[in-house]
């Protein structure tokens, strides 16, 4: 556990160290992070909508069918 959290730490000062490299950098490092973020949430809301209609009856909201 105290490793995950050192490679964290270390990512950061990496990180950091790349963006303030050169003055585009920390842009192309901005674009790379809005990319990534929004994919995530796209997926996110995907499988939360597969999760909700995996979840609900087809029949939900419907009235009940009349038999003749």
């Amino acid at each position: 556990m105290a490793s995950i959290i050192q490679n964290v730490v270390d990512m950061i000062g990496y990180f950091t160290d790349a963006a303030l490299a050169f003055p585009t950098s920390i842009i192309l490092l901005a674009m790379g992070f809005i990319f990534v973020a929004g994919s995530s949430l796209v997926l996110a809301y995907l499988t939360a909508g597969a999760v909700v209609d995996l979840l609900v009856p087809e029949s939900a909201g419907k009235p009940p069918a009349q038999r003749q």
